[in-house]
């Protein structure tokens, strides 16, 4: 019994993040999928999460998260305009787009857009945890981590997920240096095949770590565009490299990575 709890709890948070990253709604169909579970049990967490004034059913039976909760946790107050800012890099780069934030030690996946048609990364969740060396989104977050926490994701090894994963050390250090350089962070089939993905970081004006954001495309279209789509992800998220870019994720206990070390 209380592995079910723990089971629906877990399946309710995975939902509540999905939510917040589709504004527009989902159905119980796409929340089945991304559970991995059978429809009838994605209505049953949608409806408890109705119960609960977390979630809203609207007409055509799609989902969306309450405003009252978006309220409660801060969604409608934050500072940063990263809707507008994922918004702008789909509509300049015609590819889909994300941003990921640090909350409370969790590197998550907070906003996604696309356009119908558009193929999604496969296997990305809301959560980026052992991944993040595979991910243009994660490496952008290990580059600019305090060296405690990045020493302590090396430690635990580089995953391969595909044979151009990055897998040593020095490989890695070498191009988290490249990100602090020049403000862009790349994937070339490192977490699936035919995927490819390019990403900077977003800083508030005090040059500290607000998100990463940025866009996922096939590798064809990457080794077509990836010259021109480099430049509007850096001019979109507005960052400028400076000597001090290792220092830009402050490391309090907002921002400590713990779930990167796990």
């Amino acid at each position: 019994m209380h592995h079910r709890g723990l089971s629906t709890a877990r399946s309710a948070l995975e939902v509540t993040w999905l939510l917040a990253q589709t504004p527009d709604g989902v159905r119980a169909d796409e929340v089945a999928v991304r559970l991995g579970k059978s429809v009838s049990t994605a209505y049953n967490v949608l409806a408890s999460m109705c119960d609960e004034t977390v979630a809203v059913r609207r007409p055509g039976g799609i989902y969306q998260l309450a405003p009252e909760f978006r309220r409660a946790v801060g969604g409608d107050s934050d500072p940063q305009d990263l809707s507008g800012i994922v918004e702008d890099l789909l509509a300049r780069t015609h590819k889909r787009a994300y941003a990921a934030v640090v909350r409370n030690g969790v590197l998550r996946v907070a906003i996604e857009r696309g356009l119908q048609g558009m193929p999604k990364l496969p296997g990305l969740s809301s959560e980026i945890r052992d991944n993040a060396h595979a991910l243009a989104l994660g490496k952008v977050v290990l580059a600019l981590s305090p060296a405690d926490a990045l020493n302590r994701y090396l430690a635990l090894g580089l995953r391969p997920f595909t044979p151009n994963t990055i897998t040593t050390r020095e490989e890695l250090l070498a191009e988290l240096r490249s990100i602090r350089r020049t403000g862009i962070a790349v994937e070339r089939e490192e977490f699936d095949g035919d995927f490819c993905s390019i990403a900077a970081p977003v800083l508030d004006a005090r040059r500290h770590f607000v998100a990463a954001v940025g866009i996922s495309m096939s590798r064809r279209a990457y080794d077509e565009e990836h010259v021109a789509l480099q430049e509007t992800v850096r001019d979109v998220s507005r960052f400028q490299a400076s000597a001090d870019a290792r220092t830009v994720l402050a490391p309090d206990s907002e921002r400590r990575l713990a779930s990167l070390t796990r």
